[in-house]
């Protein structure tokens, strides 16, 4: 097969428009969940990410007070595909089809990661009834879409550019990227949540003065659109403040999921 046929094949799917979604009650996760409480805490990933991500900070918040399900969204290792528009409504419809099929009832306190953290933002402000709790971990901001490009960037080492060799579930997370944050920008006010933001202060390599201090800007946007929030600047932690200080997300997780240590 010639390289412009293997590109097509490739870039296939991200043409596939909504007229033939796949229902979100069909769709099967991959699913891991640990622990027993009256709250369950879903761990939601970023861009590119998996449930693994989750493998250090799981078992702490489930430990003695929680239930706790990790899972990979549509398209990722283990999971069912899907030809719907990977956008915040349809993914968090997907999340709550998988949550009635395992028969985990609410509240839920929602952990989200980057591009997840934008997914629990919209969960959250559409769903406030099922929610008891939001944890922001380095969120996405919705003005914040990722854009494609030919460099051999990770996806959060510029957080706008990414390499153009992927795996297409990733092309299409971003290339719907922009809807999904207008979703979550019109969503209602949530103002009654409890809410917990946590920040790096720590950026990729190179990162100028003026980035940091934009990224720290959005930090305090989606802290403000939150009014019941607290927001934590985590100390010398970079984007994945679950690797570099998973101490912080688990306090926060339990502290939500009213855990007593």
């Amino acid at each position: 097969m010639s390289v412009s046929k293997r590109l097509q094949a490739c870039l296939l799917p991200l043409v596939v428009t909504g007229a033939f979604a796949t229902p979100a009650d069909t769709l099967h996760h991959r699913v891991k969940l640990e622990g027993k409480g009256g709250r369950t805490v879903i761990l939601e990933s970023g861009l590119g990410d998996t449930l693994e991500v989750w493998k250090t900070v799981q078992p702490l918040i489930a430990a003695g007070c929680a239930r706790t399900l990790a899972y990979n969204r549509a398209g990722y290792l283990g999971s069912d595909n899907s030809n719907a528009p990977r956008d915040s409504e349809t993914i968090v419809g997907e999340l709550r089809a998988e949550l009635k099929r395992q028969n985990i009832k609410p509240p839920y306190v929602l952990v989200g990661h980057s591009l997840g953290g934008l997914y629990m933002q919209y969960f959250a402000r559409n769903y406030p009834q099922e929610v008891a709790g939001l944890v922001l971990v380095d969120s996405t901001h919705w003005e914040q879409r990722l854009d494609m490009g030919n460099q051999a960037n990770t996806p959060y080492s510029s957080r706008t550019a990414v390499t153009l060799f992927m795996p297409w579930i990733m092309r299409r997370e971003i290339t719907d990227s922009a809807d999904a944050g207008k979703q979550v920008h019109i969503s209602p006010a949530a103002y009654s949540i409890p809410t917990i933001v946590l920040s790096s202060t720590r950026g990729p390599p190179g990162e100028t003065p003026a980035a940091r201090a934009l990224a720290a800007r959005l930090q305090d946007e989606i802290a403000a659109d939150f009014p019941q929030a607290d927001h934590l600047r985590v100390n010398d932690s970079g984007h994945y403040i679950q690797r570099d200080h998973p101490e912080v997300v688990v306090e926060a997780a339990r502290k939500l999921a009213g855990c007593k240590h």
